[in-house]
């Protein structure tokens, strides 16, 4: 991750639709980072983190507020996003922000 000075972590927990096995999600996941963020201005980095059986959450890292902005703007646009959110049982079929907080950082340590 670079220097970016107060970066903007996104935190979006999603549950997985029953139907869809991990490998899918996997592939799907895959394409969201090819296709769509590594094109987005001012992404920095994004892990995929599992939190129990099928629930999981993305955290990514974005260098302002107006870079996520921009690319929830875009997201509905994207054939690889739609995709993956289309793989959730919550939020993702209707409104794929509703369950997302977002997050300054304050201070970091390493």
């Amino acid at each position: 991750m670079s220097k970016t000075q107060n970066p903007v972590i996104e935190f979006a927990p999603f549950t997985l639709a029953e139907e869809v096995d991990e490998s899918t999600l996997m592939a799907a996941s895959d394409a969201l980072q090819a296709e769509f963020l590594n094109q987005q201005k001012g992404f920095l980095k994004r892990d995929l983190v599992q939190i129990a059986d099928n629930k999981w959450a993305d955290v990514l890292y974005w260098d302002s507020k107006e870079s996520v902005e921009r690319a929830m703007q875009e997201a509905p646009q994207n054939p690889a996003a739609l995709n993956y959110f289309q793989l959730m049982d919550n939020a993702g079929k209707d409104d794929p922000t509703a369950a997302m907080m977002f997050m300054s950082v304050v201070k970091s340590y390493s």
